[in-house]
């Protein structure tokens, strides 16, 4: 789709009458930009967005956000919220101290200066709402096309360690490579001043993303496979990963603890991640499947929960076992058992091995 194209139909699209009506008397140059744009170009639909705007100064913008009744997130950048739009007045930023707050802004009224904070090229094209003209002044749309990783700033990028983490759930979310230039400015950044929260942000959206390949590639490359979960990427595993059907978000921490036997619990502490990725290493792994093994796992959760239903054909065993939805509930008389504590679940654990037998046996 030409980009000309894409930038009528985004002044165009309705969801930005009501602002254009607030903007019309104060400026004709606002720009969707960031991700908003990227999405749109990619055909990916979204209902939020980031604008900026210009010819408005810092005192006059925050007037107008209180007179419509918007929400400051961050007035020191001049940054509100209103309805689904994020509205921001166009800024440089300078490392003026440690970590990610650490950053001196100032107002900039120019489009090419201000578009240069972005991290990546692909995040740096500009659309103005009113005309659908496209500003492109890094080459982000051919960038995009090409599915190349580039950064915008070379002289700025190292001034928040977050965007090489940035870059890799980038990679691994549109199939992108990051180009040498780019990979050698990343390689020189250190990630050890993030906090472990702002990693796990980043990280999620590797975990849930359809490109893992790129992503874990682009870790090797990094060597952030061994500083964030303790081990080198081998192809053998890069590939496994690319070959399973991922259904929850903590299917890659599965394979990974399961394929390097890692201490899964200490890596999960490590990362600070939340308790929902601890059946990483609680649920069992299985190198290879029986109906009586999918059936001893269904006594506990339908196999569509188990990390380990990654293939298609795991996935229709369990649907014609009947057990992908539902759990295998077999009648057991309990007020049979007659002793009690451990001697009563060992009993009750040879009743439902017993009970899969004779299951298997009645469908043969």
């Amino acid at each position: 789709m030409l980009v000309s194209t894409i930038g009528y139909q985004i002044s165009q699209n309705s969801d930005f009458d009501e602002l254009k009506k607030l903007l019309l008397n104060h400026t004709k140059r606002a720009y969707l930009v960031g991700g908003s744009v990227r999405d749109a170009i990619l055909g990916i639909g979204s209902k939020d967005y980031d604008i900026e705007i210009y010819d408005i100064t810092p005192d006059k913008f925050d007037a107008l956000m209180q007179e419509y009744g918007a929400v400051g997130v961050g007035k020191s950048y001049f940054v509100y919220k209103l309805k689904n739009y994020d509205l921001s007045l166009p800024r440089t930023e300078s490392k003026s101290g440690y970590g990610h707050k650490g950053f001196s802004v100032e107002y900039c009224n120019d489009e090419r200066i201000a578009s240069a904070r972005r991290d990546f090229t692909i995040n740096s094209i500009m659309v103005n709402i009113f005309t659908g003209e496209v500003l492109d002044f890094w080459g982000g749309v051919s960038d995009l096309m090409a599915k190349r990783l580039r950064v915008t700033n070379p002289k700025t990028f190292s001034d928040d360690s977050l965007r090489v983490l940035r870059g890799v759930q980038f990679a691994a979310r549109f199939d992108l490579v990051c180009n040498s230039d780019s990979l050698k400015i990343m390689q020189k950044i250190d990630i050890s001043d993030l906090s472990a929260n702002r990693i796990y942000l980043e990280l999620e959206k590797f975990f849930i993303a359809k490109f893992k390949r790129r992503a874990m590639e682009l870790l090797s490359e990094l060597g952030l496979d061994l500083k964030l979960f303790g081990v080198e990427f081998d192809e053998r595993f890069i590939q496994q990963i690319s070959s399973k059907i991922h259904t929850h978000k903590a299917s890659f921490l599965y394979h990974l603890i399961n394929y390097y036997a890692i201490d899964g619990k200490s890596l999960i502490s490590r990362l600070a991640l939340p308790n929902c990725y601890s059946i990483s290493y609680k649920q069992p792994f299985l190198r290879r499947v029986s109906k009586f093994e999918l059936l001893k796992i269904a006594l506990d959760m339908p196999l569509c929960q188990w990390l380990g239903l990654d293939s298609k054909r795991r996935i229709k065993m369990a649907q014609a076992l009947g057990i992908y939805e539902h759990k295998f509930s077999p009648n057991i008389d309990t007020s049979a058992i007659l002793c009690v504590g451990k001697a009563y679940g060992d009993e009750l654990k040879r009743l439902r091995i017993q009970a899969i037998k004779d299951y298997l046996n009645g469908c043969n």
